[in-house]
C-alpha cells in the first residue's frame, strides 16, 4: 500500500587509474509513510501527510588531483612517468638542472564518499501547509595527500600521496510552506534555509607546527593569515611594538601571537570561516488578486568571508575610501594604512586579515508587479492575452560590508548592478 519504501544500489565500477582497479559502492534509501498507519490515521488527524525517509549510500572517485595535477598511478615508477610528473624538475641559479625523485605507490585507490540522510515530509491544514527538512553527514575517505615526512636514510626522496585524507560535512537543510486563498485572492510563501560545515578530520600536519596553525579540526579552504591589529599612528608606536622589517608609521601592524617578541610565520594563525558560508537562505512569496500578480525573492547568506585586495598604485586605482581616508602625517589617527604601490609593502605581499572582509548580506533579489488584461479588453484589439509588468533587480542590500558587492569574491570584479525593467507581453 506504499507505506514501506526501500531503494537498493549496488554499483561496481573500474578505472584505469588504479591497479585494483575495481571498487563496490552500496547504498540503500528507506521510507516510511507513517501517515498511513491506523495508529497515527485514528489518533493523530492534524497531519495530512507525513514520512520519514533515510538514506545510506558509497560513491567512488577515480579523478584524484594532488597538487593541482591529476595523478595516474597506475604507470608510476621509480624511473616512470605519471603525466610528465615522476621527476619534479628545477632550475638552480647556475642553471644546473636539479630533480627530486618520486617514489611510486601502487595501492593508491578510489576516494569515497559516504553519504548518510535522514528527513521528513509532512503536510497540514488541508495540505495548505508543508514542511521538509533533512540531516546529513558527509564523510569523504581516502582523499589524496602527502605525509609530512621524508624516506628515511634518502637524499631527494619524499614519500608518495597516499589515501589518507579524510574531511566531514554535515549539517540541515529545510523548506517550510504555505499557500492560501481567500475568494478572488491566492498567495503563496516559502522559506527555505540551509547549514552547514565542513572539517578537516585527518590530514597529516607538518610535524611540530602550532595548533593555532593546524588545518585538522578548521574547514577546507580556511587559510593561515597574519592578525592586523591596527596601524602604526607614529614611529614611536612602532618602536614599541614587534614589527616586520622596515615598517614605518602608516603601516598595518600585525599581532604578535606567540609573544616572542618577533613578527614571523609562527604569528600566523588558522582562519574559522573561508569563502563557503554557512547558513544559506531564501524567501519567496507571491500573490494572486484578478489580474494583478505579485512576487518577490530575498537571499542571503552568513559565516563566509572574502580576501579582497584592490589594485593601487601604477597597477590601477584602489578604492575611494582607502584614498579619503588613508593614513598620512597629518591623518596619523587613520583606519587605513598609507598609500602603497601594488605589492611591494609587507601587509600586501603577506597574507593578512586586513584584507578580509565580512560577506554575509540579505538581498531582495527579485520583485515583479504585473497586470493582466481581461479578455474581452484584449479581444478587441486582436490578441489572445496582454501582459504589463514592472520587475526589479537586486534593489537594496543589508550587509555589515560596505566596500564590496558581497556575493563577488574578488576586488576586481564589477558589481552587481541594480536593475529596473518595464515589460509587456503579448500573445496571439
Amino acid at each position: 500500500n506504499e507505506k514501506y519504501l526501500a531503494e537498493i544500489v549496488m554499483r561496481y565500477d573500474g578505472s584505469y587509474m588504479f591497479d585494483d582497479a575495481w571498487g563496490f559502492f552500496p547504498g540503500v534509501s528507506l521510507g516510511w509513510r507513517i501517515v498511513d498507519e491506523a495508529f497515527w490515521s485514528d489518533n493523530i488527524s492534524f497531519f495530512d501527510d507525513f514520512k520519514i525517509r533515510g538514506s545510506w549510500g558509497q560513491t567512488g572517485n577515480d579523478r584524484i588531483y594532488y597538487d593541482g595535477q591529476l595523478q595516474d598511478y597506475k604507470y608510476l615508477t621509480l624511473y616512470g612517468f605519471v603525466n610528465n610528473r615522476s621527476y619534479v624538475f628545477s632550475v638552480s641559479e647556475d642553471n644546473k638542472l636539479l630533480y627530486e625523485q618520486a617514489i611510486p605507490n601502487p595501492d593508491v585507490t578510489w576516494e569515497v564518499a559516504n553519504q548518510f540522510n535522514i528527513g521528513f515530509n509532512t503536510a497540514f491544514l488541508n495540505h495548505r501547509m508543508t514542511f521538509e527538512a533533512d540531516y546529513f553527514h558527509n564523510l569523504r575517505t581516502n582523499i589524496l595527500w602527502r605525509r609530512n615526512a621524508s624516506v628515511p636514510g634518502s637524499t631527494g626522496l619524499s614519500l608518495p600521496p597516499e589515501n589518507i585524507g579524510e574531511v566531514l560535512n554535515q549539517g540541515f537543510e529545510f523548506v517550510v510552506g504555505y499557500n492560501g486563498s481567500s475568494g478572488d485572492v491566492r498567495w503563496n510563501v516559502s522559506f527555505n534555509g540551509s547549514y552547514a560545515h565542513n572539517e578537516i578530520l585527518f590530514w597529516d600536519e607538518t610535524p611540530g607546527i602550532p595548533e593555532y596553525q593546524q588545518s585538522t579540526g578548521q574547514p577546507m579552504g580556511a587559510a593561515l593569515y597574519y592578525e592586523a591589529d591596527g596601524i602604526f599612528e607614529t614611529q614611536a608606536d612602532v618602536d614599541a611594538y614587534p614589527h616586520w622589517a622596515g615598517a614605518q608609521p602608516g603601516d598595518v601592524r600585525f599581532k604578535d601571537v606567540n609573544d616572542d617578541g618577533v613578527i614571523d610565520g609562527l604569528d600566523r594563525v588558522r582562519q574559522e570561516k573561508s569563502g563557503l558560508p554557512f547558513f544559506t537562505a531564501g524567501l519567496n512569496a507571491g500573490l494572486t488578486w484578478k489580474g494583478l500578480d505579485f512576487s518577490l525573492l530575498f537571499q542571503g547568506v552568513s559565516g563566509a568571508v572574502a580576501y579582497i585586495s584592490p589594485e593601487s598604485g601604477e597597477i590601477g586605482n584602489y578604492y575611494n575610501d582607502y584614498a579619503v581616508n588613508r593614513w598620512t602625517p597629518d591623518n596619523p589617527s587613520s583606519t587605513y594604512p598609507r598609500a602603497w604601490n601594488r605589492d611591494n609593502e609587507y601587509w600586501r605581499s603577506q597574507g593578512n586579515t586586513f584584507w578580509l572582509h565580512n560577506t554575509d548580506y540579505i538581498r531582495l533579489k527579485n520583485i515583479e508587479l504585473g497586470y493582466s488584461l481581461p479578455n474581452k479588453a484584449v479581444n478587441a484589439i486582436g490578441v489572445e492575452a496582454m501582459r504589463v509588468y514592472v520587475n526589479g533587480l537586486n534593489l537594496f542590500t543589508v550587509s555589515p560590508e560596505k566596500l564590496i558587492d558581497p556575493e563577488l569574491t574578488s576586488g576586481q570584479a564589477y558589481p552587481l548592478q541594480r536593475i529596473i525593467n518595464f515589460g509587456l507581453t503579448l500573445n496571439f
